[in-house]
């Protein structure tokens, strides 16, 4: 474990964001390459890797998957391998997920499965939710595409090293929503010339705000939130012709989230007729519901009970997104979260650091549910 630990640190020392995991790549795929597996991708989807371990009896292929992009946070903690890339630091732990994949990596090369194949995928581009989607439309993806799939998150505020899993929805859907306005800009002095979405902008963000209050009425979960407002340009001298407003959408549903934001953007699109201003919109990050296989789950609990760990079930989803989520468009999918400690600081906090206690806790539970299906 003291290599891993040292591979941990390595990785959380150089994050970078995602998109540009060049040198985690180039890191992770020395250390893969040591356990000589049958077939490695060194790029999919990006940055990503695929290690393939074949078992000598034809059987299902199982994929399990570790993410690898850090966050735009600048490091304050003061531990000899803090974050040499200035303003960016994992503080999300996809620097413990990836090495609790490398650990797996070092024991299937020492021991292959008995049947069918096991594939460790590094993804990139989790926190935008661009690197699931990146690697399902590579064509490398045709030669891992699995049977099933498994994957973790650790969960700060949840005791150390405790399972904890929901049947159906595990983290909820999301996505960003730009709406945009334009009219015709025009000189300060004489802005009755030009068209300015003011008004327009300020009713907007007051219906939804309205919107958003009927809403916390709708079960399940589906929310969304103004994240970003702009009108005109920075300058004196100008009266704007230009407004947006960004919006995050969610929920545990993944078709709620559809209509909601069919709702959304009918609602802006009527309004911007009746003050005459052109619209358009755009999407971006999105991520699907996360939504775990029943029997994905029956084989993680059975993991942790044979493992005689803690097991818990949510009484809810997370209302983060996971990227992992995607993945159930192709197959079954079982996701869990491991406890990283009660006061363990909170996801994308500064102070955050994936605890290097539960890297076996990790790689044990996956182990196990790789000879549970009968790898």
């Amino acid at each position: 474990m003291e290599t891993l630990i040292e591979l941990r640190h390595i990785l959380h020392a150089h994050p970078e964001l995602s998109g540009n995991e060049k040198l985690t790549n180039r890191i992770l795929n020395e250390w893969v390459r040591q356990t000589q597996p049958d077939l490695l991708m060194e790029r999919i989807g990006g940055y990503g890797l695929a290690a393939i371990y074949k078992g000598a009896k034809p059987g299902k292929r199982i994929l399990i998957r570790g993410d690898i992009d850090a966050l735009p946070i600048p490091e304050p903690n003061d531990i000899p391998y803090r974050s040499q890339n200035p303003g960016v630091s994992h503080k999300c732990g996809h620097d413990g997920h990836a090495t609790i994949l490398c650990g797996l990596a070092q024991w299937l090369g020492e021991q292959r499965p008995d049947n069918g194949e096991v594939v460790l995928l590094f993804q990139p581009a989790e926190e935008t939710g661009q690197g699931a989607k990146a690697i399902l439309e590579d064509p490398l993806f045709e030669q891992i595409r699995p049977d099933v799939a498994y994957g973790l998150h650790n969960l700060p505020g949840v005791e150390k090293g405790k399972i904890m899993v929901k049947e159906g929805c595990f983290a909820a859907a999301s996505f960003g929503l730009k709406l945009s306005f334009d009219g015709r800009t025009a000189h300060a002095s004489q802005p009755e010339t030009g068209h300015n979405p003011s008004e327009l902008l300020a009713l907007l963000i007051h219906h939804l705000e309205k919107k958003r209050e009927q809403l916390q009425a709708v079960k399940p979960l589906t929310t969304f939130v103004i994240t970003h407002a702009l009108l005109g340009e920075e300058t004196f001298g100008v009266a704007p012709g230009h407004a947006e407003i960004w919006l995050t959408l969610r929920s545990y549903d993944d078709r709620n989230l559809d209509v909601m934001a069919t709702q959304i953007i009918e609602l802006c699109r009527a309004k911007a007729k009746d003050y005459l201003f052109d619209f358009h919109f755009s999407e971006h990050e999105a991520f699907a519901a996360t939504n775990s296989d029943t029997h994905c789950v029956h084989l993680i609990e059975q993991a942790a009970k044979n493992l005689e760990l803690q097991l818990g079930h949510l009484d809810e989803p997370f209302r983060w997104s996971e990227d992992f989520g995607r993945f159930g468009s192709v197959c079954p999918i079982g996701f869990f979260g491991i406890g990283s400690g009660v006061n363990q600081p909170a996801l994308h906090n500064p102070d955050f650091d994936f605890p290097d206690d539960i890297l076996e806790i990790g790689m044990t539970v996956f182990w196990e549910i790789l000879r549970l299906n009968n790898c």
